[in-house]
């Protein structure tokens, strides 16, 4: 048994911080947490590839990568996950908590929304749709980081991880000639028109279904959501540049998941977050689309915030929210420190909700992710139901959309975000999925507006790249 220790140095990337997310997201099993719009939430940026092990389960089946050697193993994935977890901490313990910010090196990856099928009694995903693991993670023994508040880059090795490199000088050298070659894009063909998969007289149907639902007692609310292809190979480096130029966000990200499979994301908003022992999630409902016009956009900016309906809808999620956390945290922890304020990203203006609770001690993260996921925002309340009724009306798979990207250090630290705002690149070209909370009061007009804000940022990039 070898202790982790975390080394670090300052790190000069070869033609600037742009150039190297450009390079590293060309190298295997890239995984980037990247808040372009930094603010006080995301105050770094992270960047790791070539893992050490790689755990990718599809449904009950898995597939752990040590080095070169390969294992089969089964379970639920979240089952899985908390094997693997719990076997690499007592094998490699941290040898003492650093108190460096964020990300510094271990599991990373993905949670799929179909992770929903083995947390509730659920029907099996649609066949049709995204085709990605339910769930990756794979351990990074080392991260480059950017501090947004200085526009410092570190290296940050945990020395001993196994297959790890041994010294952060030599791992220093060898990331600088590899960022520093010449990295030619993917050469690929414009994206194909934009198919809608669910029309827009079908989208309609899809809210009075869920209205009428609310009528009848089932729900209080439910997101409903439609997928959008664009046919054709495409770079996914490429793509990601020109998603995070077009529509920066504090949350975002890009994760390879194998055969040609990666996810771009521009997410505002975080799923989970853990520090020492304290939990928090930060739910979004409302949206309003940005003006170029300040007065008209301050407008907008008012009316989402006096809105009753929204306000309603996101009322309804922070007690859902609650709920969850108190699940795992302990009694009388829980609280909302802030229950209504907005948010105003690069496309658009958001309500959003802070709840925090202190966890119950010995809590794994994936007893909380289980007590949590999928997010309520994206979802809908009560959330077993909703997610039955999302699965009635929605006629294909979510795959990673309104799942997570995640990050956990060794001494328990955890960030995710929910995957909206986001880009889906496989062989047979990119996709993306747009949504909105259906209530009561939902005029059916308004909410497929409602998508089209969303969808804007975007095409907007997917035509800058083009």
């Amino acid at each position: 048994m070898l202790p982790l220790t975390l080394c670090t140095m300052p790190f000069d990337p070869p033609g600037g911080w742009n150039a190297l997310l450009s390079a590293a997201a060309r190298q295997p099993f890239a995984a980037i947490f990247d808040s372009a719009l930094p603010g006080e939430l995301a105050t770094h940026s992270f960047v790791s590839f070539a893992p050490t092990m790689l755990l990718q389960c599809t449904g009950q089946a898995a597939i752990w990568q040590r080095g070169n050697s390969g294992s089969r193993l089964e379970g639920s994935p979240l089952d899985v996950f908390e094997r693997v977890e719990r076997f690499t901490h007592q094998e490699c313990p941290l040898r003492d908590a650093p108190d460096t910010a964020g990300f510094y090196g271990g599991w990373a990856g993905l949670l799929g929304f179909d992770l929903r099928c083995f947390i509730e009694d659920l029907p099996p995903p649609r066949p049709d749709g995204p085709l990605f693991p339910d769930l990756q993670a794979a351990f990074y023994a080392w991260t480059i980081s950017l501090d947004h508040t200085t526009g410092a880059c570190e290296l940050r090795l945990l020395d001993g991880a196994p297959g790890g490199p041994a010294d952060i000088a030599h791992l220093a050298a060898d990331l600088t000639e590899l960022l520093a070659r010449e990295h030619s894009p993917v050469e690929c063909g414009k994206p194909g028109e934009a198919q809608a998969i669910t029309t827009h007289d079908s989208w309609l149907r899809g809210v009075e279904a869920i209205k009428r639902y609310i009528y009848e007692g089932d729900i209080y609310q439910a997101n409903l959501t439609r997928m959008v292809h664009r046919p054709g190979q495409v770079d996914p480096v490429g793509l990601y540049m020109s998603l995070r130029e077009h529509n920066p966000a504090p949350f975002g990200g890009f994760l390879d998941c194998g055969q040609g499979r990666h996810v771009l994301s521009s997410s505002p908003e975080r799923f989970v977050s853990v520090r020492e022992g304290v939990i928090e999630t930060r739910p979004i409902k409302g949206t309003r689309g940005r003006s170029d016009d300040p007065a008209l956009d301050a407008r907008l900016r008012d009316e989402l915030l006096a809105s009753e309906k929204d306000r309603a809808e996101l009322t309804m999620i922070v007690d859902l929210e609650r709920n969850d956390l108190g699940r795992v945290c302990k009694p009388g922890s829980v609280r909302v420190p802030s229950l209504l304020h907005v948010e105003t990203y690069a496309r658009v203006h958001h309500l959003e909700a802070t709840v925090r609770g202190e966890l119950n001690d010995d809590t794994t993260p994936a007893a909380y992710i289980r007590a949590t996921f999928p997010g309520g925002s994206i979802s809908g309340a009560p959330k077993k139901r909703a997610l039955e009724i999302i699965h009635e009306l929605e006629p294909v798979r979510r795959g990673p959309y309104t799942g997570s990207m995640f990050w956990l250090t060794p001494d328990g630290r955890f960030e995710s975000n929910i995957l909206i705002r986001t880009l889906l690149s496989e062989p047979t070209g990119a996709s993306y999925h747009v949504g909105c909370g259906i209530v009561a009061d939902s005029d059916p007009a308004q909410e497929w507006q409602e998508t089209l804000d969303k969808a804007a940022a975007l095409e907007s990039a997917i035509g800058k790249y083009a």
